[in-house]
């Protein structure tokens, strides 16, 4: 499946992406992102395995990402842990400039995007996930950071997650 943009409606509603947008926005506080100190690892202990968290790198002229966090799944599913590795390892050329572009993006309009796609990896390219691409700021100035959440369609969240339970009480 070639890459497509999808609306959140479109996602299952216990998928990782979904459940991902709503604690994100649950964090932006009135701001069009959420800080980072705002977002809580322990609060969404059963969506880390699916986190990718992506830095700002300045390399020579150009704007890159490093990826600062690889959840295991993402690890599982790619075949490789991308921590510390700059954007566009071990993807295909056509994956990695997909991506670039969808970052920008991001970081310019700060919203989040939402897709479904073939993993972009040589081998792998037979699965099938979801995509969420979230706006996320360190400074409060600017989008420095993107946490993208990827699990595969039918991936679905068992436990409801504590920010969820709380706004039900």
């Amino acid at each position: 499946m070639p890459y497509t943009e999808i609306d959140l409606d479109d996602l299952p509603v216990r998928h990782p992406v979904r459940m991902f947008n709503g604690y994100w926005a649950s964090r932006r506080n009135g701001a069009a992102a959420p800080m980072r100190q705002h977002i809580v690892p322990g609060e969404i202990a059963g969506l880390l395995r699916w986190l990718l968290v992506l830095e700002t790198v300045q390399i020579g002229h150009e704007l890159q990402f490093r990826y600062r966090l690889a959840g295991t799944g993402c690890t599982e599913l790619f075949g490789i842990d991308y921590t510390g590795k700059i954007l566009g390892d071990n993807l295909t050329p056509e994956g990695a400039e997909i991506r670039r572009r969808e970052f920008r993006r991001v970081m310019e309009s700060v919203q989040p995007i939402y897709s479904v796609t073939n993993l972009p990896v040589k081998a792998k390219e037979f699965i099938v996930v979801h995509r969420g691409v979230f706006p996320v700021s360190t400074t409060g100035a600017e989008v420095d950071q993107i946490f993208v959440v990827i699990a595969p369609v039918s991936e679905t969240c068992l436990v409801r997650p504590a920010f969820e339970m709380a706004s039900v009480a």
